[in-house]
Protein backbone atom coordinates (compact mmCIF):
# COMPACT_ATOMS: atom_id res chain seq x y z
CA UNK A 1 0.00 0.00 0.00
CA UNK A 2 2.93 2.32 0.52
CA UNK A 3 6.55 1.91 -0.24
CA UNK A 4 8.55 3.45 2.77
CA UNK A 5 11.99 3.31 1.27
CA UNK A 6 14.22 1.58 -1.82
CA UNK A 7 13.17 -2.06 -0.39
CA UNK A 8 9.49 -1.20 -0.28
CA UNK A 9 9.97 -0.24 -3.83
CA UNK A 10 11.06 -3.30 -5.10
CA UNK A 11 8.68 -5.39 -3.52
CA UNK A 12 5.66 -3.47 -5.53
CA UNK A 13 7.67 -3.67 -8.49
CA UNK A 14 7.43 -7.39 -8.12
CA UNK A 15 4.29 -7.75 -6.40
CA UNK A 16 2.68 -4.92 -8.66
CA UNK A 17 -0.63 -6.99 -9.32
CA UNK A 18 -3.86 -5.70 -7.43
CA UNK A 19 -7.24 -7.56 -5.89
CA UNK A 20 -9.00 -7.02 -8.43
CA UNK A 21 -8.60 -10.60 -10.42
CA UNK A 22 -9.19 -14.38 -10.53
CA UNK A 23 -5.88 -15.36 -9.14
CA UNK A 24 -3.11 -12.77 -7.17
CA UNK A 25 0.47 -12.77 -6.15
CA UNK A 26 1.33 -12.09 -2.64
CA UNK A 27 4.34 -12.29 -0.16
CA UNK A 28 4.02 -15.81 1.15
CA UNK A 29 4.29 -14.37 4.92
CA UNK A 30 1.45 -12.33 3.86
CA UNK A 31 -0.91 -14.68 3.19
CA UNK A 32 -2.36 -16.06 6.44
CA UNK A 33 -4.86 -19.03 6.33
CA UNK A 34 -7.91 -18.24 8.10
CA UNK A 35 -9.99 -21.68 7.30
CA UNK A 36 -12.94 -22.84 5.32
CA UNK A 37 -15.76 -20.03 4.54
CA UNK A 38 -18.97 -20.36 2.87
CA UNK A 39 -19.38 -19.19 -1.04
CA UNK A 40 -22.20 -17.31 0.32
CA UNK A 41 -20.07 -15.57 2.80
CA UNK A 42 -17.02 -14.83 1.29
CA UNK A 43 -17.57 -11.26 0.09
CA UNK A 44 -18.75 -10.34 3.79
CA UNK A 45 -15.07 -11.54 5.03
CA UNK A 46 -13.64 -8.81 3.16
CA UNK A 47 -14.57 -6.96 5.80
CA UNK A 48 -11.41 -8.14 7.57
CA UNK A 49 -9.67 -5.21 5.88
CA UNK A 50 -11.16 -2.79 7.66
CA UNK A 51 -11.37 -4.31 11.03
CA UNK A 52 -7.97 -4.91 11.27
CA UNK A 53 -6.73 -1.38 10.94
CA UNK A 54 -8.42 -0.44 14.54
CA UNK A 55 -7.28 -4.06 15.57
CA UNK A 56 -3.66 -2.99 15.29
CA UNK A 57 -4.27 -0.08 16.91
CA UNK A 58 -5.78 -1.52 19.95
CA UNK A 59 -2.69 -4.19 20.05
CA UNK A 60 -0.54 -1.91 20.48
CA UNK A 61 -2.49 -0.08 23.37
CA UNK A 62 -2.79 -3.32 25.05
CA UNK A 63 -6.93 -2.97 25.94
CA UNK A 64 -7.86 -5.24 28.25
CA UNK A 65 -11.11 -6.38 28.99
CA UNK A 66 -12.97 -4.51 31.23
CA UNK A 67 -11.29 -0.97 30.34
CA UNK A 68 -13.37 2.01 28.88
CA UNK A 69 -12.25 2.99 25.60
CA UNK A 70 -12.05 6.20 23.63
CA UNK A 71 -12.49 5.94 19.39
CA UNK A 72 -11.78 9.66 18.59
CA UNK A 73 -13.01 9.83 14.75
CA UNK A 74 -15.44 7.47 15.01
CA UNK A 75 -17.91 7.87 12.40
CA UNK A 76 -15.60 7.06 9.43
CA UNK A 77 -15.05 3.68 8.29
CA UNK A 78 -12.15 2.63 10.04
CA UNK A 79 -13.83 4.51 13.49
CA UNK A 80 -16.88 2.86 13.32
CA UNK A 81 -14.95 -0.45 12.79
CA UNK A 82 -13.23 0.60 15.97
CA UNK A 83 -15.87 0.42 18.14
CA UNK A 84 -17.44 -2.74 17.09
CA UNK A 85 -13.44 -4.22 17.59
CA UNK A 86 -13.74 -2.81 21.18
CA UNK A 87 -16.34 -3.85 22.10
CA UNK A 88 -15.25 -7.48 20.53
CA UNK A 89 -12.17 -7.27 22.56
CA UNK A 90 -14.54 -6.86 26.17
CA UNK A 91 -14.46 -3.14 26.59
CA UNK A 92 -16.47 -2.75 29.52
CA UNK A 93 -17.67 0.87 27.99
CA UNK A 94 -16.45 2.55 24.21
CA UNK A 95 -16.66 6.50 23.79
CA UNK A 96 -17.17 7.50 19.97
CA UNK A 97 -16.87 10.69 19.14
CA UNK A 98 -17.51 12.39 16.20
CA UNK A 99 -18.73 15.70 14.47
CA UNK A 100 -21.46 13.20 11.78
CA UNK A 101 -24.44 13.09 14.62
CA UNK A 102 -26.17 10.91 12.28
CA UNK A 103 -23.51 8.44 12.01
CA UNK A 104 -22.88 8.32 15.85
CA UNK A 105 -26.77 7.54 16.18
CA UNK A 106 -26.45 4.89 14.19
CA UNK A 107 -23.75 3.63 15.93
CA UNK A 108 -25.89 3.78 19.02
CA UNK A 109 -28.52 1.69 17.85
CA UNK A 110 -26.16 -1.22 16.65
CA UNK A 111 -24.41 -1.37 19.75
CA UNK A 112 -26.37 -0.32 22.67
CA UNK A 113 -25.60 1.06 26.14
CA UNK A 114 -22.07 -0.28 26.56
CA UNK A 115 -20.87 2.49 23.79
CA UNK A 116 -21.73 6.16 24.56
CA UNK A 117 -21.33 8.52 21.91
CA UNK A 118 -20.04 12.31 22.08
CA UNK A 119 -20.76 14.89 19.38
CA UNK A 120 -17.59 17.02 19.19
CA UNK A 121 -17.99 21.01 18.63
CA UNK A 122 -14.64 22.21 17.87
CA UNK A 123 -14.46 23.74 21.39
CA UNK A 124 -11.28 22.01 23.25
CA UNK A 125 -12.56 22.19 26.75
CA UNK A 126 -16.01 21.99 26.10
CA UNK A 127 -15.76 18.92 24.16
CA UNK A 128 -12.83 16.80 26.22
CA UNK A 129 -15.42 18.16 29.61
CA UNK A 130 -18.58 16.47 27.69
CA UNK A 131 -16.11 13.39 26.80
CA UNK A 132 -15.39 12.57 30.60
CA UNK A 133 -18.86 13.14 31.49
CA UNK A 134 -20.49 10.83 29.05
CA UNK A 135 -17.26 8.25 30.22
CA UNK A 136 -18.86 5.57 32.70
CA UNK A 137 -15.17 6.45 34.28
CA UNK A 138 -12.15 6.94 33.68
CA UNK A 139 -10.88 6.43 30.38
CA UNK A 140 -7.66 4.00 30.13
CA UNK A 141 -7.29 3.95 26.16
CA UNK A 142 -7.48 6.22 23.24
CA UNK A 143 -7.49 5.33 19.58
CA UNK A 144 -7.21 8.40 16.80
CA UNK A 145 -8.44 7.34 13.71
CA UNK A 146 -9.29 11.00 12.56
CA UNK A 147 -8.51 11.98 8.90
CA UNK A 148 -5.94 13.96 7.19
CA UNK A 149 -9.01 16.87 7.23
CA UNK A 150 -9.56 16.55 10.69
CA UNK A 151 -7.10 19.04 13.12
CA UNK A 152 -4.73 18.29 15.48
CA UNK A 153 -6.74 20.16 18.25
CA UNK A 154 -9.36 17.32 17.85
CA UNK A 155 -6.82 14.76 18.40
CA UNK A 156 -5.62 16.88 21.69
CA UNK A 157 -9.31 17.42 23.10
CA UNK A 158 -9.10 13.27 22.98
CA UNK A 159 -5.81 12.95 24.19
CA UNK A 160 -6.30 14.66 27.32
CA UNK A 161 -9.12 13.04 28.33
CA UNK A 162 -7.08 9.66 29.13
CA UNK A 163 -6.28 8.88 32.91
CA UNK A 164 -2.91 8.70 34.32
CA UNK A 165 -0.53 5.99 33.31
CA UNK A 166 -2.75 5.53 30.63
CA UNK A 167 -2.21 4.78 26.67
CA UNK A 168 -3.03 6.86 23.49
CA UNK A 169 -2.50 5.43 19.89
CA UNK A 170 -2.11 7.44 16.99
CA UNK A 171 -3.50 6.01 14.00
CA UNK A 172 -5.10 8.40 12.02
CA UNK A 173 -4.12 10.88 9.33
CA UNK A 174 -4.03 14.32 10.88
CA UNK A 175 -1.05 16.53 9.66
CA UNK A 176 -1.03 14.74 5.73
CA UNK A 177 -2.45 17.99 4.23
CA UNK A 178 0.04 20.33 6.72
CA UNK A 179 -1.15 22.34 9.47
CA UNK A 180 0.01 22.58 12.69
CA UNK A 181 1.70 19.46 15.15
CA UNK A 182 0.23 18.23 18.08
CA UNK A 183 0.88 20.68 20.73
CA UNK A 184 1.20 18.80 24.05
CA UNK A 185 1.86 19.89 27.53
CA UNK A 186 5.53 18.65 28.25
CA UNK A 187 4.32 18.87 32.72
CA UNK A 188 0.86 16.89 31.82
CA UNK A 189 2.42 13.79 29.71
CA UNK A 190 5.88 13.90 32.27
CA UNK A 191 3.60 13.89 35.75
CA UNK A 192 0.55 11.96 34.29
CA UNK A 193 2.97 8.78 32.89
CA UNK A 194 1.15 8.66 29.24
CA UNK A 195 2.08 6.58 27.28
CA UNK A 196 1.42 7.65 23.24
CA UNK A 197 2.26 5.56 20.59
CA UNK A 198 2.18 5.73 16.73
CA UNK A 199 0.82 2.49 15.02
CA UNK A 200 0.80 1.80 11.34
CA UNK A 201 -1.37 -0.96 10.73
CA UNK A 202 -1.36 -4.51 11.93
CA UNK A 203 1.32 -6.99 12.83
CA UNK A 204 0.74 -10.52 10.95
CA UNK A 205 -0.59 -12.56 13.92
CA UNK A 206 -3.58 -9.68 13.92
CA UNK A 207 -5.67 -11.56 11.36
CA UNK A 208 -5.41 -15.07 12.94
CA UNK A 209 -6.92 -13.64 16.24
CA UNK A 210 -9.49 -11.42 14.65
CA UNK A 211 -10.97 -14.43 12.48
CA UNK A 212 -10.93 -15.66 16.21
CA UNK A 213 -12.79 -13.03 17.39
CA UNK A 214 -15.45 -13.36 14.35
CA UNK A 215 -15.99 -17.35 14.49
CA UNK A 216 -16.52 -16.35 18.54
CA UNK A 217 -19.34 -14.73 17.48
CA UNK A 218 -17.78 -11.19 19.13
CA UNK A 219 -17.82 -9.38 16.21
CA UNK A 220 -20.22 -9.27 14.14
CA UNK A 221 -19.61 -9.18 10.16
CA UNK A 222 -23.49 -8.55 9.51
CA UNK A 223 -22.90 -4.96 10.67
CA UNK A 224 -21.61 -4.83 7.14
CA UNK A 225 -23.76 -4.17 3.70
CA UNK A 226 -22.24 -5.57 0.94
CA UNK A 227 -22.37 -4.60 -2.57
CA UNK A 228 -20.38 -7.24 -4.60
CA UNK A 229 -19.90 -6.98 -8.49
CA UNK A 230 -18.22 -9.14 -11.37
CA UNK A 231 -14.80 -8.85 -12.28
CA UNK A 232 -15.82 -7.73 -15.56
CA UNK A 233 -17.89 -4.91 -13.87
CA UNK A 234 -15.08 -3.60 -12.18
CA UNK A 235 -16.04 -0.17 -13.64
CA UNK A 236 -19.12 -0.33 -11.88
CA UNK A 237 -18.34 -1.20 -8.91
CA UNK A 238 -15.84 2.06 -8.55
CA UNK A 239 -19.01 3.84 -9.50
CA UNK A 240 -21.10 2.40 -6.83
CA UNK A 241 -17.83 2.63 -4.41
CA UNK A 242 -17.79 6.64 -4.87
CA UNK A 243 -21.42 6.76 -4.21
CA UNK A 244 -22.07 4.26 -1.47
CA UNK A 245 -19.18 5.11 1.08
CA UNK A 246 -19.12 5.61 5.19
CA UNK A 247 -19.27 3.05 8.00
CA UNK A 248 -20.06 -0.43 7.52
CA UNK A 249 -20.38 0.10 3.77
CA UNK A 250 -17.92 -1.96 1.28
CA UNK A 251 -18.49 -2.54 -2.28
CA UNK A 252 -16.42 -6.03 -3.47
CA UNK A 253 -15.19 -7.49 -6.96
CA UNK A 254 -16.14 -10.91 -6.77
CA UNK A 255 -15.01 -12.71 -9.53
CA UNK A 256 -17.11 -16.37 -10.38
Amino acid sequence: MSAGGEGGLRLQRYFRDGAWAQQMRVPTENAIPIGALDAADAARWCALGTLLVPYGGFLAAKLQPGETALVNGATGAFGSAGVAVALGMGAGCVIATGRNEKALADLTRRFGPRLRTVTMHGAEVDDRKRILQAATGPIDCVLDLLPPAANAIQVRTALMAVRPYRRVVLMGGVGMLGGAGLDLPYPWLMRNGITIRGQWMYPPEATTLMVGLIRGGLVNLDHFDVAAFDLDQANEAVVHAAANSGPFKMTVIQPK
